[in-house]
């Protein structure tokens, strides 16, 4: 009974602007249990632009906010997502974070979040909703629990990225 009283003081909407302080302190946390503390270069005011003064904006994003908490910040999680497209099933969806703040865990909050980003990707016509998970994060039989399945077991799919230097060098490639 106590979860569904906690539950029902938890609002997911759409950030605004101005939450996206919040949302950079919870990239830095979700950086940190990750390993990877180093790894945020965005700033707030790179978030701020890029979700909301850009046209269209490059990334749209849900919160989770606890009614309940006074004087302090209200917000307790995030995801953040955007349209990709694939040359097989036509529009979808990345799912590039999801965090819930370590004190929050444990209330349904993370699959709330979930749940309204696949909600999102289903009425905006995408046939499918992709995210990558650390092998090593015990999210991942959450995850799996809601039906999500892991294309490296499956498929055999790699998932690659080309950064710094090695993408650099395309910059000055003749065609």
């Amino acid at each position: 009974m106590a979860d569904q009283k906690v539950e029902s003081k938890i609002q997911i909407r759409q950030a605004k602007k101005e939450d996206m302080s919040a949302v950079a302190e919870m990239i830095q946390e979700l950086a940190d249990f990750e390993k990877m503390p180093t790894g945020p270069k965005m700033s707030v005011k790179d978030l701020e632009h890029d979700g909301f003064v850009r046209d269209p904006p490059a990334f749209h994003c849900k919160i989770a906010v606890d009614d309940s908490i006074v004087g302090t910040n209200p917000v307790v999680g995030y995801a953040l997502y955007f349209p990709t497209y694939s040359t097989w099933e036509g529009r979808s969806m990345m799912l590039e974070d999801l965090y819930v703040r370590t004190n929050q865990r444990s209330k349904g909050i993370g699959k709330k979040l979930f749940k309204s980003v696949a909600k999102e990707a289903k009425k905006t016509g995408c046939s499918r909703l992709d995210f990558h998970v650390l092998e090593w994060n015990p999210a991942r039989s959450f995850y799996e629990n809601e039906g999500a399945v892991n294309m490296t077991k499956s498929e055999q799919w790699c998932y690659y990225r080309l950064t710094g230097d090695a993408l650099q060098k395309y910059m000055s490639v003749d065609d």
